[in-house]
Order: C-alpha cells, then structure tokens, then sequence
C-alpha cells in the first residue's frame, strides 16, 4: 500500500512494501529526488536495512549451530511493514518478528521506520527494539537512491556534473573489498583492511561513467553528513551520517541512472568469514527491552 505525504514544498510517496520511499519530489519545481525506476535497473529506492547490511557469503550464518539463511542487505526491504501512523506530514512503519522471520533471524524484535517532512527536507529515522529475553545483535543501515542527472537538469547534464562531498572535506579512509563486495582479508586472515583513498580533493568523490563496481566504502567518518552535490548550479542533497561508522557509495551498474549515499551501522561478510554471527564484524547489541535509532535524514540545499 503506497501513501503520501506532503507540504508546502514537498511531496513523498511510501509503501508499506520495506517501508520504503517510493519518491520525492518538490512539487514547485518538479524535480525528484529519489531514483523511480524502471525496476529492470533497480527494483529498489530506498530500502532500510535489517538486520543486516552488505553482502551474506554464500546465503547463510550459524549461531548457536543453527543455520540461518539471509540474502543481500537483510530481509526488511522485501517484506510487508505495518502503517501505524499517518497524517499529512508524517509516518510510522513497524516490522515485527514472524513465521517469516524465524528461519532468517532468531530473535524477536521491532523495526519501526518514521517519516516526517520538513521545510528542508525528510526525518528519515529506523528504531529496533529487542523484544526478546537475551541479548541481540544485528546491523542496521539505509541505501537511497539519488537521481542523478535529475529529471530538471539542463539538456546535456550528466552523472559527470555531480559529485560526493563529505562535510569535513578531510581525506577519507577506505575499507578494502574484493571484486564481489566481500570485505577482503590480509595474508594473515584479519579483516577489514583500511587503506587511504587517494582522492585528489581531500572529502570530494568524483563520479564518473566507470562507476564504483560493488561500493565504494568508507570508515573512521568525522563528517556529519555525506553529500551529493550538482556542480553546475550548487545544489546539494545530503544524509545524516553523524555517529556512524560506515558509509557506502554506490551507483547502478550499466547506463549511470542513480546514486546511493548508505550510512550503515555494520558491514558485508568477510572473503573468509566461518559463517558464525558472533564473529561478524560491526554489529550492534541491544538487551532485552533496549532500543537503537539510526538517522538517516534527507536534507536539500538548493
């Protein structure tokens, strides 16, 4: 079920589907936001991640000797979330523990998605909640999808004209993954491995035709928000990453359609990962009863 929010300025469509935004637009000026298909490019938009982010080695984890089987950035994007809230304005979304859950992550647990539109732009908020009697862990993490060129550009703009920009402009520290989007290992087995980008403008990601394969990803992040800046006239989309560990950048393989900009909480498997959840890099852990919230808010700068 598709929903819509608007104000003086904005207007934003979300589905009960992953509780994702379906679109953002301003409704003075027609531009989107948020990257609207086709699917056969990408059936996503902006899904929130949970209870885990990045790739799963082999479609599987164990905990407790048990296996469970997750896919790709969890299993929250792909299932049927409940509206709890909505006003013109604003909306709650909730996923909860169920028969469909079981088999791909053993605790019980909440996941509610809030929306509230600003006069700058969209609160885009995820809280998990343990509603079990032991201690969980899980990642958690979101993965929009910006238009770029956007559909009001001028006639020859491309993703060339667009760039990432970190706040503190500051030189940016990568986390080294393999061609598959694993998280590579040194010759001693330790993973993950960090390396310095290399970028020319300290802060400043070019986006070029060549695109960024499986992501490009980045750690040890001072920088408040990561940015998706249009070059010709100034413009600026950025998300909230103040706190977070880990960011991913991304864009469509084939013809240049989108970017993603992906403040994650948590990272993909390891290349040599034994599949054991306790071993898993960058999870968070909650006790019974406790609640975690990431933001990561939309703001736009025209």
């Amino acid at each position: 079920m598709k929903i819509t929010l608007s104000n003086s300025i904005y207007e934003v469509t979300l589905n009960t589907a992953g509780a994702e935004i379906n679109s953002f637009r301003n409704i003075k000026t027609g531009t989107k936001y948020i990257f609207e298909g086709p699917d056969s490019i990408w059936k996503f938009r902006a899904p929130v991640l949970f209870p885990h982010v990045g790739r799963i080695l082999d479609g599987y984890m164990t905990l407790q000797d048990k296996e469970y089987h997750l896919g790709n950035n969890g299993f929250s994007r792909d299932m049927e979330h409940t509206l709890l809230e909505h006003t013109q304005t604003s909306a709650v979304f909730e996923l909860t523990d169920s028969s469909l859950t079981t088999d791909k992550f053993p605790w019980k647990f909440s996941l509610k998605t809030r929306y509230e539109l600003r006069e700058d732009g969209l609160t885009f908020t995820s809280t998990v909640t343990n509603k079990d009697t032991t201690a969980m862990s899980f990642s958690l993490g979101s993965h929009t999808a910006f238009c770029c060129p956007r559909n009001t550009d001028p006639e020859g703009t491309t993703d060339n004209d667009y760039q990432y920009e970190f706040e503190k402009k500051e030189p940016l520290t990568q986390v080294i993954t393999n061609d598959a989007g694993y998280l590579a290992a040194d010759e001693e087995g330790t993973s993950p491995v960090t390396r310095l980008y290399g970028e020319k403008d300290p802060g400043i990601v070019p986006i070029t035709p060549a695109g960024f394969g499986n992501g490009h990803f980045f750690t040890k992040i001072t920088s408040a928000w990561v940015g998706l800046r249009n070059k010709r006239d100034g413009s600026l989309i950025k998300v909230n990453t103040k706190d977070y560990p880990y960011v991913m950048l991304w864009q469509n393989a084939g013809e240049p359609a989108f970017n993603c900009i992906e403040p994650w909480y948590g990272t993909p498997d390891a290349e040599n990962t034994d599949h054991a959840w306790e071993h898993k890099g960058g999870l968070l852990t909650l006790e019974p009863g406790d609640s975690f919230t990431a933001d990561q808010s939309i703001t736009i700068e025209q």
